[in-house]
Order: structure tokens, then sequence, then C-alpha cells
């Protein structure tokens, strides 16, 4: 896999060379709801930062190539009058038939699902971004090796056995991912060629109701489902160049860890946008997309998966 087509495919042996980040001097929790009033930074001291994944935005974006080559596409795409129902399957991976054991509640993943509708829809206080997430079904296959999920040749034995649908269907899959990675995905514009790799994986724990502390209230899949959308990390690129193919997101130095409230590593205008899906900070912290970044998901949609 070429670094030029930014498959997001992370394994648990790479996420280890972060962990142990710690948040940046002088970080404080911001003030209320949804921003990190029930994890202050100084409840996690001691405690591992989490990476969602690894993705390098390639300096050529094959995505603002296709908006160039069909701009009354590209119009019609920012401007979607109607949401996007997704349809979406979910794959329960599990050791054995406890919680421990990676057997979710059904509760956790309609939780999940909320999650994903809030955060796509506007509700946590970012841009609509006029998708809507539509649960088709729920598989529990009870597979050790799967479970245990850290190699890329058991990831493709999986998908190759349960996922559902095309191109437009979302297919989730929970399992235990290693000590510290929270998740990976397939980029929009590699999913054609990816195959049946295509998808989104969550370790079980990140969902509502899991064990994950500050990541255990379900944007690791928000997250991961941006990047199916193909958007692109906050920080890729740093303070220089074209970064996410974002506007609107301000220039990022490198990925901020924790709640960093008024964390400003580079020059230009805006302080880091640590509250942004596309950063790693804690769930408490995220809470919005941009208006840009449902431009670009939903011409992406139109590109790759309609």
């Amino acid at each position: 896999m070429s670094r030029r087509r930014s498959i997001v495919m992370v394994l648990a042996v790479v996420a280890a060379m972060v962990v142990g980040l710690q948040p940046a001097a002088g970080a404080a929790p911001l003030g209320s709801g949804k921003l990190c009033v029930r994890h202050p930074v100084s409840a996690f001291e001691g405690r591992s930062a989490r990476v969602r994944d690894l993705v390098t935005a390639p300096r050529h974006d094959p995505l603002t190539r296709w908006v160039r080559q069909h701009p009354a596409n590209a119009e019609r795409a920012a401007n979607r009058a109607r949401p996007v129902v997704v349809p979406v399957w979910f794959h329960v991976i599990r050791e054995d038939l406890t919680v421990l054991g990676g057997n979710v509640p059904r509760s956790w993943i309609l939780a999940q699902m909320d999650v994903l509708n809030a955060a796509y829809g506007g509700r946590t206080g970012g841009a609509n971004t006029g998708f809507q997430f539509d649960l088709q079904g729920i598989t529990r296959t009870t597979n050790a090796r799967w479970f245990n999920l850290t190699g890329s040749g058991m990831d493709k034995k999986m998908k190759t056995a349960l996922k559902v649908g095309g191109l437009d269907t979302l297919n989730i899959y929970s399992a235990k991912l290693g000590q510290s990675l929270l998740g990976y995905a397939y980029l929009a514009q590699d999913a054609a060629a990816v195959g049946v790799l295509d998808g989104v994986v969550i370790h079980y724990e990140s969902l509502p109701g899991g064990n994950f502390d500050i990541y255990s209230e379900g944007d690791t899949a928000t997250h991961e489902v941006g990047h199916w959308f193909d958007l692109y990390h906050t920080f890729d690129g740093g303070c220089h160049g074209d970064g996410d193919f974002i506007a609107d997101t301000a220039p990022e130095a490198s990925a901020a860890f924790y709640c960093p409230v008024g964390r400003d590593t580079c020059t230009s205008t805006g302080l880091d946008p640590i509250t942004n899906f596309m950063d790693y900070t804690q769930d408490s912290c995220m809470f919005e997309f941009t208006r840009d970044q449902t431009v670009r998901m939903q011409q992406a949609w139109t590109a790759y998966r309609a």
C-alpha cells in the first residue's frame, strides 16, 4: 500500500510509539458540557494517551483533483438538499459470550448509533454534515484470533467473511485492537481499490458504555467514520502547506491529546482545532465538524461512494 494512497491502516505496534504523550504545558479543562467538564486533565495524570489511528495526507489530494475535473457534480454535492442516509452493519467480534470478551450489548451499539447521528447531524455543536446513519443489522462472531486483531491477515479474513453491501454501506467491526490503538479505517478515495477491506474497525471498549475512561463516549467511531468519508486529520501537514485540505480548520503543528485548552502551535490565525472530531483529543473535548469538512464529505460521497 503506497503512502500516496494514504490508506488508513495501523497496527498496534505502530500505535505503541506514541503511548505516554502528555498534554501541553498549562493545559486546563474547558468549562462545561461536552467540553471536558467531566474529565479534567489532572484526573488522568499517569495514564497513557491513545491514538485513534495514523494517516498522513498526501501532497496531492485525489479528491481535490476530482473537484477540479467535475465542477458541476462537486457543486451539487456541496449544496445537497436532502440528507444522505447511510446503511450500517455492525459486526461484533468476540472471544467469548462475556462483555469483557467483546460481546458488547445491543444497548451499547444503539448508543453508538445515537452518537454518530448526533455528531454528523450537528446536534453536538458543529456543522450538520447532511449524513444520517441507519442500522440495518448486527452480526456476532465468536473468534478469538479475530477478536485480538493485530494483523492485516486476520483483518482481511474477518472482513471477507462478514462485510455486507457495497461502497455506500458502512461496515463497523468491534474487536480488541491492542494496548493503545482505538481504531482504523479506509479513506473513501481508496474504497474501490481495497474492496472487501473497506470499513471501520474500533476497539469494543470505545463504545458508549465501554471502559476506556476518556475514550468511552463513542467518538472513536465518529473519528474513523470521518476518514471513511475522506477526511484527514486536522494536524496533517503541520503549520505549512495544504494540511488537511480544509480551509476552515486552523493549522496545527501536531496531534493534540487530552483537552489542552488554548493550545496554539502555529503562528497563523486561529487556535488549534482541538474540539474537532478529526484531532486526537479525548471524547469529551471534541464536538464538531466544520462547514468545509461537510463539503468535502459530501463531495467524496459523490465521487467515491454514491
